[in-house]
């Protein structure tokens, strides 16, 4: 459902108000700086377009508030004109360069900037250009009658002079040459992180893989085994399997939770109780670390409405994390408290700790960090990731805290409480 917010003429004269205007638009209804910069240099591409083949045109900006509680809500700007039209209208699009060698109208890029995109060319003549950029999934939702003072603050607004529009566009361009820089160093190490991840799986599967094998060979060559002898041969067979298998099964629940396709069955489950399942479940990794594990659970029932399986998923990766990081017979501390309208559950572990370069990107997928005794990386690096997305999918968020290395680290998980079952 769109809600409209602002409309204005496109003339020769006032290109400079409707890019001041786009720019106000997108920064009132929560674009980042660079989703903002995209959506204004599309809009004022376009207005100018409108100028150049029809001589004036509109541009109307909404708000697409979605069908749903839960879809995405999109910063919208049509930029409508009576021109005539454009006859090669998919060349156009694909960029093509036209008869007289110049590449059209420059919607091809323009449709590159957007989220989403469209063009229209009514029967009555004329061409309307419709231009979304998607809000934030993390931003809170804007309402009707938010939109509607946002749209009285805009008409109240007084647009930018020509000088000052000027400046705005050069801390525009740094900025978003500033954005690009940022995210190339981060697709430079995420480039990194991905090599040390594949060398990180050769060295995890060989292990199990090899074991497998020596004992097959084992058993190939001594086929009198007696029976307590081939029992502890395939006990060692099906202990390796499921290394392998619980290698394979991270994998595929990463990809699936960072593709959206994880399907949630939430019902009212007691925190209480699923810390205390997680933490059966990583009992053997604690035990063959011989840690030293303090559990303190709430008072009373903190009921949350919750997938119990994937939560569950997620303190056992928390926790397997805190014995993989922590040295034999180390202390680990787990607690489940209530903080206002929030079930809260901690990890605190003194173990190797979290280097401050490597804390804000811990939550990355296929981040790891070094042992602390041969500086070689434990597990793939897709546990915390794993856990953060199932979190946010529950409505919660989880953080990581560590004072450097060496002094060990704290991960809190938060989720909001709900009505008790029944």
């Amino acid at each position: 459902m769109k809600h409209a917010i602002l409309a204005a003429p496109i003339t020769r004269h006032n290109l400079v108000i409707v890019r001041d205007r786009a720019r106000a638009v997108g920064a009132m209804c929560g674009l980042d700086k660079m989703d903002g910069t995209r959506f204004v240099t599309a809009v004022s591409e376009v207005a100018r377009n409108a100028v150049q083949y029809a001589g004036e045109g509109t541009v109307t900006f909404h708000l697409d508030l979605g069908d749903s509680p839960d879809a995405t809500q999109y910063v919208v700007a049509e930029v409508a004109d009576q021109g005539p039209g454009i006859p090669d209208l998919p060349g156009v699009l694909a960029g093509r360069v036209n008869a007289n060698r110049v590449v059209g109208r420059g919607l091809a890029s323009c449709r590159r900037l957007a989220d989403r995109f469209a063009v229209r060319q009514p029967a009555d003549g004329g061409t309307v250009v419709v231009i979304e950029m998607a809000r934030a999934r993390g931003a809170s939702r804007l309402r009707a009658e938010q939109v509607d003072t946002l749209a009285a603050q805009l008409a109240e607004r007084k647009p930018q002079s020509v000088q000052e529009e000027y400046e705005q566009q050069q801390r525009d361009m740094m900025q978003a040459l500033q954005s690009l820089k940022d995210r190339q160093s981060e697709l430079e190490m995420a480039d990194g992180r991905k090599n040390q991840f594949v060398a990180t799986l050769a060295h995890e599967l060989r292990n199990p893989l090899g074991t497998l094998q020596m004992t097959l060979h084992v058993l190939r060559i001594k086929p009198e085994f007696q029976q307590p002898e081939l029992v502890k041969h395939l006990a060692v067979i099906a202990r390796q399997a499921q290394q392998i298998n619980q290698l394979v099964n991270d994998l595929m629940d990463a990809s699936r939770v960072s593709q959206g396709k994880v399907e949630l069955d939430k019902r009212p489950t007691d925190m209480n109780e699923l810390v205390g399942q997680a933490l059966e479940m990583t009992g053997a990794a604690m035990a063959a670390k011989k840690h030293q594990v303090d559990l303190t659970l709430h008072g009373e029932p903190l009921w949350v409405d919750a997938d119990a399986t994937r939560l569950k998923q997620v303190f056992s990766n928390v926790m397997h994390n805190a014995a993989r990081y922590s040295s034999e017979q180390g202390r680990i501390l787990v607690r489940v408290s209530r903080a206002e309208a929030q079930a809260v559950v901690e990890v605190d572990d003194q173990g190797f700790g979290i280097a401050p370069d490597l804390l804000p990107h811990v939550f990355g997928l296929f981040v790891q960090g070094a042992n602390g005794k041969d500086g070689q990386p434990p597990g793939l690096g897709v546990g915390l990731s794993l856990a953060q997305r199932l979190v946010q999918e529950h409505g919660g968020t989880i953080t990581a805290a560590s004072e450097g290395v060496g002094r060990g680290s704290r991960f809190t998980v938060t989720l909001p409480l709900c009505a008790p079952a029944g």
